[in-house]
């Protein structure tokens, strides 16, 4: 298999864990378009989680606009993205802008494969420990993320609801310090993927291994899953953390917000 083919495979593994979580709330939507690009509504108010998302390496600008009008009457009060790979062409931007859609940002995908030994690149932490959240521990992890991220608890926990954190492909992670909450993470496994989403510490544990000692506990737990690779968006702030874990920017992806 290629490079790009394994590339190709993570980010589709991305678009159904996307389909998924919105198929697991009650009020969410999700729908394809005949090209393959996908409509997601989970009516967070986090843009990127209600989003038209195409993987194709050269997206569909007719399917684009379709699925951006039958996304119209679901997120006229709510944030929603456009998410492509790669460069958008001059008619999707035109698309975007005309749906309200002007503020590109571009986020790196990186990949790392779980197969082989890992065990030299993983270390110990120290007094980090990480363990499973259990889905009635919602607001544990809404509490976490939220100070870590610096977002109001309520918009972690009206996406993650204990039935979300209860779905078999989703796993949330608490890591502590003697006890007391330090940083919390999420993994997404479809396809033999795992999927790392929400890596936060709080402040005051920061550049401690908290960060570090979550995303080995992810890529530990997938692999014995099954994953052979592991996949994730990260912010240009967490880029070290996650390249000394051995993930590689693969490709960039863009992302229309209003």
């Amino acid at each position: 298999m290629t490079n790009n083919e394994v590339v190709s495979e993570a980010a589709a593994a991305f678009q159904t864990a996307t389909e998924r979580l919105a198929g697991a709330l009650p009020d969410g939507l999700h729908e394809r378009g005949p090209g393959g690009a996908l409509l997601a509504v989970t009516r967070s108010l986090i843009p990127l989680l209600n989003s038209i998302m195409s993987v194709a390496d050269v997206p569909d600008a007719a399917e684009i606009e379709l699925l951006c009008d039958k996304a119209a009457p679901h997120v006229a009060q709510l944030p929603w993205s456009i998410r492509l790979r790669g460069e958008p062409g001059t008619e999707i931007v035109g698309i975007a802008a005309a749906h309200g859609l002007r503020t590109v940002t571009r986020q790196p995908f990186m990949l790392l494969s779980l197969d082989g030994d890992r065990d030299s690149r993983e270390s110990g932490h120290g007094p980090v420990t990480v363990r499973p959240l259990r889905d009635d521990e919602d607001e544990t992890f809404a509490t976490v993320l939220g100070a870590a991220f610096g977002a109001p608890p309520m918009i972690i926990s009206s996406l993650y609801t204990p039935r979300v954190l209860g779905q078999s492909f989703v796993q949330a992670y608490v890591a502590e310090v003697d006890g007391v909450p330090a940083g919390a993470g999420l993994a997404v496994l479809t396809e033999r993927h795992v999927g790392l989403a929400n890596i936060g510490t709080l402040h005051e544990h920061r550049r401690r291994g908290v960060g570090r000692a979550v995303t080995e506990a992810i890529l530990r737990d997938g692999r014995a899953a099954g994953a052979h690779t592991a996949y994730l968006h990260s912010s240009e702030e967490a880029l070290p953390l996650f390249e000394q874990a051995g993930f590689r920017t693969e490709e960039s992806w863009t992302a229309f917000t209003a």
